[in-house]
């Protein structure tokens, strides 16, 4: 299987889990491809000023690598400055949410795994 950029389209979400201003966002790979591992394989982006806001995993697990550009990321009620290189990984049964708080997109390459 190949898929070209092209191929892959973008979704804009207002308001995405409860935050601010519209998110665009990606799937990489459908569930065909994914099976019983993932739920999601994409990638996020976030405008300045906008966020994905602060939501609860139940039986899955999500993994941000930032690819560009500066957030707060909420990791279960701690904040952290996140950038460029950074992972952050939150397990089942606890929550996460990020902010854009820098001047240019936030991309974002996120990834769900499901608890099996």
């Amino acid at each position: 299987m190949y898929l070209k950029n092209e191929d892959v389209t973008y979704e804009t979400v207002e308001n995405a889990r409860g935050g601010k201003g519209s998110i665009k966002k990606t799937a990489f790979l459908t569930k065909k491809e994914m099976k019983d591992s993932s739920r999601l394989f994409g990638k996020i982006i976030i405008p300045p000023g906008c966020s994905f806001g602060y939501h609860v995993h139940e039986n899955e697990g999500e993994a941000y690598h930032i690819l560009a550009g500066y957030g707060m990321y909420n990791d279960n009620g701690t904040e952290y400055e996140v950038k460029a290189g950074d992972t952050t990984y939150t397990m089942s049964g606890c929550g996460h949410g990020i902010e854009n708080i820098g001047d240019t997109d936030l991309e974002i390459i996120a990834l769900i795994l499901l608890d099996k």
